[in-house]
């Protein structure tokens, strides 16, 4: 038989069974557990007591192996426990868990590496005297510390309760007491990796080992895991004997099987292979090391061991010969002698490691394990909650930054708020959370944060958030409404009436009537002129019965709808389309450019092409006639008493409008024939004469209130018309000709006369704070000081004028064309308007052109003032358009503009007589 046996539990070899049972041998149980570099993960190596190196037997360490070592005839049981702390069983758990997937935390790895180590190390101290801890390096691991507590407060809470129970019907149960163990275990600390000091060097190595035997009684005395009395201790230390050492030999770290190659190729170096003279003395080179091969106890025998050489085996067998004559009594004098010590034979002992294994290592491990101990099942359930320290710490520091998050997310909370505010102020809340929360519990906790801000706002403070025909949402509780005017979005805005002078607070309006007629008509009762003005109808539904509803069809393709109107428009190419006197005087939208606007003439018949015609100028009454010299007006020739029979016939064919069934949403071009909305989205009224306005001082201010400063000033267009029936004309206005002080003496008489027209024309744009200002060209603000201004109304008669434009005050809001101001000329003429506007849907290319609904356009009075106010809010057939939220002035009409071609004239009645 070997001098040192070995097997791995539970697998005993029948000789050594036969052997061990048979004289029921007592033996001092030494476990040897802590931590290991090498493959084998054998930390014996250094203790010189194998055989053979482990890496030549050994095949790789995996948690949870045990395996006994003991002298043939010694008195030593070694216990060898691998664990999760060494180094190969943790690199290939490690590897495992990254596979599978199980841990995704690396705090979860860690978890489960320390529970499992910590499992081991309580059934150690439960079947050994003495406990050997392993450490590779020459630093006391400070991790240990929080191990020992934890297994401390479960050996007194849960252990003491269920195992003398459970051990109560064994064998084991006389010896093992009331403490269901065998002592309190004696530690010591062996660290295997010193370089810096010499082996001979003994006095610097005592010192080193003095100076860490203080350092770690006094931490485990600081957390109470060693106290006065031995048996309430997780373990004990002899304060009387050394229970550190420092090993400073590399040998046991050494790979025999490269030391004996280093050694061979030294051989073959020296010539013909030199024979040795002694046998044995070739045998002892030919070991890695001295001594190798054989046991130590062998080996002390056969050599002459120096009286100060130093060996863990050494320093153990001092602690087993104090185990064999009383026993470990390691208590303060007050608590020696109650100290439960026994030394039971191998066979009695094996019988109770074998149930003890069963109870801590392999039922644990058996997740279908059901105990049916009340007090063991609370030691399963709680084992890894008090081991787990660092979990248990990263758990509290996410319950911390969670109920501090939560009083982040209720301060100051609105009784009603949106979800782009919960948003925010989860947000919020969510950066508060992640201040102090850490570790594999993050996430599980930032779902609890973001359930309970969900709570909070679903129950009882979710805003409506109903969408304003602006964007604005519903700030009320979210709530079932009836009509689109029961949300309220709390903004309000300024707006004037719809002759402009009176300005009033409007809610933001949710539906299409109350933005277009409501607010107009609440604000009229304010107003002293609005309801006294007269005005022009534009024409509504009218239903014939109750029976009335909605008409229902498809709305036309949006590129058909441009191809529609696109057909209505004048070919660009032909600058002198032909007029009749109903169609005439409109100018259009192919006339934009200024050049062929100035130079524009329209001739009924080219006789003689006189150039010598008497100028006459009709003026308004609003003031003189401006001292610069402007641009050449535009001349128009106006046919009298003639009528196209074509639109007379158009006329007697127009279909009368539907009495049961209305347009949804507002008239436009492709709008269905014989549809009316139910109101009028669009108001025209007349001030009063054009001595209203006076052209040296702009719009009054108590006639029109809002506006910036020099931007309420009108642009006077002038217009040439040539009147081919002179004479007819000349009776009815024969003194406005002798007040004339213009005319030309040069001029011969002529049957042909030229009359030059001065109207004026303001696009008055709206901002939602009230602002208003006009415009004088499609990207450029009236900007009028001292003095009449300059601009020409062309600009904005012969151009697209951008519905929507940026406002000059300081919060750069977006003003919407709302006014039209037409002051006409006192002139046997009328100024006739059909305004349209297109509308780019959402900022594309899709558009929608929305018409007044009248079948004429509109005939304006002589010498009045003009108000045509526009739709707040214009809806196509898919539902409202929504301004936009920001416009740039360089590409201000590709949201939307009122089309060149709204103004012309046409011969007044008194004419046509």
């Amino acid at each position: 038989m070997n001098p040192i046996n070995s097997f791995t539990y539970p697998d005993i070899p029948k000789d050594l069974s036969k052997y061990l049972l048979r004289d029921n041998k007592q033996m001092i149980v030494v476990g040897v557990i802590g931590k290991s570099s090498t493959p084998d993960g054998n930390k014996l190596a250094s203790f010189n007591i194998l055989n053979v190196h482990p890496a030549l037997t050994d095949s790789k360490c995996f948690d949870g192996r045990i395996k006994f070592y003991f002298e043939t005839n010694g008195d030593i049981l070694f216990l060898h426990f691998e664990t999760t702390y060494d180094q190969y069983v943790m690199a290939d758990l490690l590897e495992k868990a990254c596979e599978s997937g199980i841990q995704d935390h690396f705090i979860n790895f860690n978890s489960n590496v320390r529970t499992r180590f910590a499992r081991m190390l309580l059934f150690a101290i439960q079947v050994c005297h003495i406990i050997v801890m392993v450490e590779p390096s020459t630093v006391f691991d400070t991790s240990y510390l929080s191990i020992f507590k934890s297994l401390k407060i479960i050996r007194e809470k849960y252990v003491l309760k269920f195992l003398p129970k459970l051990l109560r019907n064994s064998t084991i149960a006389n010896y093992m007491g009331k403490e269901a163990r065998l002592c309190s275990p004696r530690f010591l600390f062996y660290f295997d990796c010193i370089e810096d000091i010499a082996p001979e060097d003994l006095e610097k190595l005592d010192s080193l080992e003095c100076s860490i035997e203080e350092d770690i009684y006094k931490m485990l005395r600081n957390e109470f895991i060693i106290t006065n009395n031995s048996a309430m201790s997780l373990f004990s230390i002899q304060r009387n004997k050394k229970y550190v050492f420092f090993n400073c030999e590399k040998k046991g770290k050494s790979d025999p099987l490269i030391d004996t190659i280093d050694w061979l190729m030294q051989c073959l170096e020296k010539p013909n292979g030199q024979q040795e003279k002694d046998d044995e003395d070739l045998l002892n080179r030919l070991r890695p090391y001295e001594g190798y091969g054989m046991s130590a106890w062998s080996v002390g025998a056969n050599q002459q061991t120096k009286p100060n050489d130093r060996c863990i085996l050494k320093l153990l067998k001092e602690h087993v010969a104090e185990a064999f004559e009383h026993g470990f009594d390691d208590s303060i004098s007050k608590y020696r002698g109650k100290s439960h010590f026994v030394i039971p034979g191998f066979k009695t002992w094996f019988e109770g490691f074998k149930l003890l294994h069963k109870i801590f290592v392999e039922n644990p491990d058996n997740p279908r394990y059901e105990p049916t101990d009340v007090d063991y099942k609370a030691y399963l359930e709680n084992f890894y909650r008090i081991i787990d320290i660092d979990e248990c710490f990263f758990t509290e520091i996410c319950e911390h930054g969670l109920e501090l998050a939560m009083v982040n997310y209720k301060e100051m909370l609105p009784h009603h708020y949106s979800a782009t505010f919960h948003e925010k102020k989860y947000q919020q809340a969510h950066e508060m959370y992640m201040q102090y929360a850490r570790g594999p519990s993050v996430e599980t906790y930032e779902k609890r944060l973001k359930a309970y801000c969900d709570s909070i706002w679903l129950n009882g403070r979710q805003q409506c958030e109903y969408p304003s025909l602006r964007g604005n949402p519903c700030i009320l509780g979210k709530h079932k409404a009836n009509d689109a005017t029961d949300h309220s979005s709390g903004v309000v805005f300024v707006s004037a009436c719809n002759c402009g002078r009176t300005q009033g607070h409007r809610e933001d309006p949710y539906s299409i009537k109350q933005a277009n007629l409501e607010y107009y008509q609440l604000i009229a009762k304010s107003c002293n002129n609005c309801n006294a003005l007269e005005r022009i109808i534009f024409p509504v539904f009218e239903p014939s019965g109750n029976d009335f509803k909605a008409a229902e069809f498809v709305s036309k393709n949006l590129s058909n709808l441009m191809s529609f109107e696109n057909s209505n428009k004048t070919p660009e190419g032909n600058t002198n389309p032909p007029m009749t006197n109903d169609d005439s005087p409109h100018l259009s939208g192919s006339q934009k450019s200024q050049n062929s606007a100035s130079s524009l003439t329209f001739s009924v018949d080219d006789k003689e092409g006189d150039k010598n015609h008497r100028s006459e100028t009709f003026e308004s009454q609003s003031g003189e006639e401006e001292p610069f010299e402007r641009e050449t007006v535009n001349e128009i020739v106006i046919k009298v008493g003639e009528h196209s029979e074509a639109t007379e016939r158009e006329k007697a064919i127009h279909r009368q409008p539907s009495t049961t069934e209305y347009l949804p949403g507002m008239l436009h071009a492709a709008s269905p024939a014989g549809l009316l909305p139910q109101f009028p989205s669009w108001s025209l009224v007349c001030l009063g004469p054009s001595s209203i306005y006076t052209h040296n001082s702009g719009i009054p201010e108590h006639i029109q209130s809002g506006f910036l400063s020099g931007a309420n000033f009108l642009l006077p267009w002038d217009v040439s018309v040539r009147l081919e029936h002179a004479q007819s004309w000349a009776a009815s206005y024969e003194k406005i000709r002798n007040r004339k002080k213009n005319v030309s003496q040069n001029k011969p008489s002529d049957t042909s006369n030229n009359f030059t027209l001065k109207i004026f024309i303001g696009t008055e744009y709206e901002c939602l704070r009230g602002h208003r200002f006009i415009m004088s060209g499609p990207d450029t603000v009236l900007r009028g000081g001292a003095g009449i201004v300059r601009d020409s109304g062309s600009k904005v008669v012969f151009n697209d004028m951008p519905i929507y434009f940026p406002c000059p005050c300081r919060n750069s809001n977006v003003a919407q064309l709302m006014r039209i101001h037409i002051v006409t000329p006192k002139a046997p003429v009328n100024v006739i308007i059909e305004p349209k506007v297109k509308i780019n849907q959402n900022g594309t290319e899709n558009s929608v052109t929305f018409t007044t609904g009248l079948s004429e356009p509109i005939k304006l009075s002589q010498s009045a003032y003009w108000v045509l106010r526009l739709p707040f809010i214009y809806e196509g057939d898919n539902g409202p358009l929504r301004p936009p939220i920001e416009v740039d002035p360089a590409n201000a009409a590709l949201n939307g503009a009122l089309l060149a071609g709204m103004y012309g004239i046409r011969e007044s009645e008194f004419c046509e007589e």
